[in-house]
């Protein structure tokens, strides 16, 4: 093997079907989804996600019934994970499942942290901090509306009008100063930089759902021009933040489904939208020299990636509605074409050599259309498999997410079930089984509204 290959040795996962690489694998070949009925859950969960206490219980009378769909996790406590506790003040929630999720991924591979702080040391042992990066998809992170509420309530008038002028007076009087900390898209990647002793390349991209993919062909940059040897690459998001949930861009939201766990329908005929959810994963790359330093396990090899953006028609012509008619064209199929024809040529591997596409279909009719024609048309009767139907749209962790899938794929050589296949539309190959990876190679899929793709080509070891 070229001892410069990059190889993927840790994942770390934080998802409504499991904490942990195991976790999360075993709901996902056992096709176990996260989504549930959030009026449901008990009023302190729904405020520890944040979707806020109106929707539970009678309360959701009346409540538009997407908000009432979702994908939460539910077993999350940050301070098991964060150390010091003390950070937990600022750090946002996605802050905390991307921070944890880093952790496992560390753990996975069997690399100690803190770092040595000795960045001289040329022990064949040692990592050097100087050489350990951290690369981060992220996003847009929305704080709780009562967060504000006094500071607007400063700035009204006694006829209720709000006086946008007196706001930055009233910010700086009641809004705690640290505020802003929770909620920069760049700090998931400075609090592990910084919780570890990683001195090397420290970056966040923020590119919507590529965001997680993004960060991975970003830190094979670095391994590749000899400026880092492991970095962990990461990818954070939720929809299910209460903010979150009042902006949802230019795509519809589901209304549900019977059953309840299957309201998130990727690629079905009967699809209505996406359901919100949350998650963070991680991987640790590093060159192949590195892990064998270092006596770490490859899970996978990353073969190759392409990241390539052609414009949606909705972006091109600015009218990006949530409309399902196929006059608003969401995505664009050219741009998943040429981002998965580059990956499997700097992979130098054939439609043939692919056993598996990891999908980004979402439920939302019109992207996933796009994704069907690119995927028949690049990899034609290719296995695929549906990971938002189980945990929901996770906004900029599900890039991520499923590149985890591909990776946990192609190590169990299994292709994961679709519980919804009956359902799915002509033309895309699913099942509700577990099926056999009859190779060692699986392409992951991600893509955006506006017309963004990236493809990963994962092998095992050549």
């Amino acid at each position: 093997m070229d001892p410069t290959e990059s190889v993927i040795t840790g994942v770390g996962v934080v998802s409504s079907i499991g904490i942990g690489r195991e976790a999360y694998w075993e709901s996902v070949r056992d096709g176990r989804s996260g989504i549930c009925d959030l009026s449901s859950l008990d009023p302190q969960v729904l405020r520890d996600i944040w979707v806020g206490p109106s929707l539970a219980g009678s309360a959701a009378v009346g409540t538009e019934p997407s908000l009432l769909l979702g994908g939460p996790i539910l077993d999350f406590e940050g301070k098991q994970f964060v150390k010091p506790r003390k950070a937990l003040k600022v750090m946002s929630r996605e802050i905390q499942t991307s921070f944890a999720a880093s952790q496992l991924a560390l753990a996975d591979a069997g690399i100690g942290v803190p770092l040595p702080s000795d960045s001289t040391s040329r022990s064949s042992l040692t990592l050097r901090p100087d050489r350990f990066g951290t690369v981060f998809g992220s996003e847009m992170l929305y704080g709780q509306p009562d967060e504000l509420a006094d500071a607007f309530a400063k700035c009204c008038d006694d006829d209720g009008r709000v006086n946008q002028s007196q706001f930055g007076n009233a910010a700086m009087q009641q809004i705690t100063p640290l505020w802003m900390l929770k909620y920069l898209p760049n700090m998931p990647a400075c609090h592990m930089g910084i919780a570890i002793g990683a001195h090397g390349p420290n970056n966040t991209l923020t590119l919507g759902d590529v965001s997680g993919p993004s960060a991975l062909i970003e830190s094979l940059g670095y391994l590749r021009r000899g400026v880092a040897d492991v970095i962990v690459a990461a990818g954070c998001g939720s929809r299910m933040n209460q903010t979150r949930s009042i902006f949802t861009e230019d795509q519809p939201l589901s209304s549900g489904h019977e059953p309840i766990e299957h309201s998130s329908r990727p690629h079905a005929t009967d699809a209505g939208g996406l359901v919100r959810g949350e998650a963070a994963a991680a991987v640790i790359v590093e060159t192949q020299a590195a892990a064998e330093t270092g006596d770490r396990r490859v899970r996978a090899v990353v073969a190759g990636a392409a990241s390539r953006f052609v414009a949606s028609k909705s972006f091109r012509s600015g009218n990006r509605s949530k409309s399902v008619m196929p006059g608003f064209g969401r995505a664009n199929a050219s741009a998943m074409i040429l981002a998965m024809e580059s990956a499997m040529k700097r992979a130098r591997v054939s439609p043939s050599d692919v056993g598996l596409v990891v999908s980004h279909g979402m439920g939302d009719r019109l992207i996933d259309d796009a994704e069907l024609t690119a995927i028949n048309q690049v990899l034609p009767g290719i296995a695929v498999t549906l990971p938002i139907s189980l945990t929901g749209h996770t906004g900029a962790a599900s890039g991520m997410l499923e590149l985890v899938t591909g990776i946990l794929s192609l190590e169990a050589a299994e292709i994961p079930p679709v519980p919804h296949s009956n359902s799915c539309v002509d033309g895309i190959n699913v099942s509700d089984e577990i099926r056999p990876l009859g190779s060692q190679c699986v392409l992951v899929l991600t893509h955006t509204s506006p017309g963004s793709a990236t493809a990963i080509v994962l092998t095992g070891q050549r």
